[in-house]
């Protein structure tokens, strides 16, 4: 059975000392979680994703946790080495202890302008670095959305960002299904909606791709009051939680409704 994921993308927020205050509230909770029932009747995988800054400082944390609680990187750089100023690599990330990198998120092809082109060159980097799995980001905008071609936007980013997977045999990837008018906005996607678009996305890479284990998540605006509504639904296997994950109470109440599905 696949472990659901609770994923929480930090964004450009927290400092080291910031991150130290999180995680001694957070693990509190958690270890309290812990004293009260087996960690066995939580099937779920916690995962975060501080700013490159805290990467050490937030694997150096949560190092005793590690048979559940992972590190991933907000972002990569496509290339292993060389001038390429204010970028990061595959290597980099795995010496400060990640197994995860996001991929493609929302902001970086909206702000920084990245193509689905460079996205796939940067899933080639995370597979060819050998024991990460990418969190592949994709999702329509609102216009696309009104107009009903979600699925064709989204399968094309999909076919472009995996173009380098085609034909081989991948241990896993997740998929992280961001519809841009929902990040941040408070509009979260109607659950059964979501439900339709999960599908959609894991019948197209199981028919195209070949994948030990597939994960499809959601995000955006993914708060305490729509956690358990979300995680209902049979092909969404976790979140990818932004605003709500800034707070350590939060996001400890939103891992333990998911987890509880």
């Amino acid at each position: 059975m696949k472990k659901k994921i609770v994923a929480a993308n930090f964004k450009m927020n927290k400092t080291d000392e910031d991150i130290k205050k999180y995680f001694a509230v957070f693990l509190d909770r958690i270890n309290g979680l812990r004293n009260k029932t087996s960690f066995n009747d939580f099937d779920a995988e916690l995962i975060f994703a501080p700013p490159f800054t805290s990467l050490s400082e937030t694997h150096k944390i949560i190092e005793p946790y590690m048979d559940f609680i992972k590190l991933s990187s907000q972002n990569i750089y496509s290339e292993k080495s060389g001038a390429y100023t204010g970028e990061i690599s595959i290597d980099m990330i795995k010496s400060c202890g990640c197994v995860y990198s996001i991929i493609g998120h929302s902001e970086r092809r909206n702000i920084f302008k990245e193509s689905d082109e460079l996205i796939g060159k940067k899933i080639e980097a995370v597979y060819s670095g050998g024991g990460m799995t990418p969190i592949l980001c994709v999702g329509e905008n609102l216009e696309i959305r009104k107009q009903n071609g979600q699925e064709k936007f989204v399968e094309n980013q999909l076919a472009v960002g995996l173009n380098y997977i085609k034909g081989r045999n991948i241990p896993s990837l997740i998929v992280a299904y961001e519809p841009v008018w929902a990040i941040g906005t408070g509009m979260p996607i109607k659950a059964d909606d979501g439900e339709a678009m999960h599908g959609f996305i894991s019948d197209y890479i199981i028919s195209s791709f070949s994948i030990g284990e597939l994960r499809v998540i959601y995000g955006g605006s993914v708060t305490e009051a729509n956690i358990k509504e979300l995680m209902g639904k049979p092909h969404i296997d976790g979140v990818l939680v932004g605003g709500a994950s800034l707070d350590p109470q939060s996001f400890h109440n939103i891992f333990k409704l998911a987890a509880a599905q």
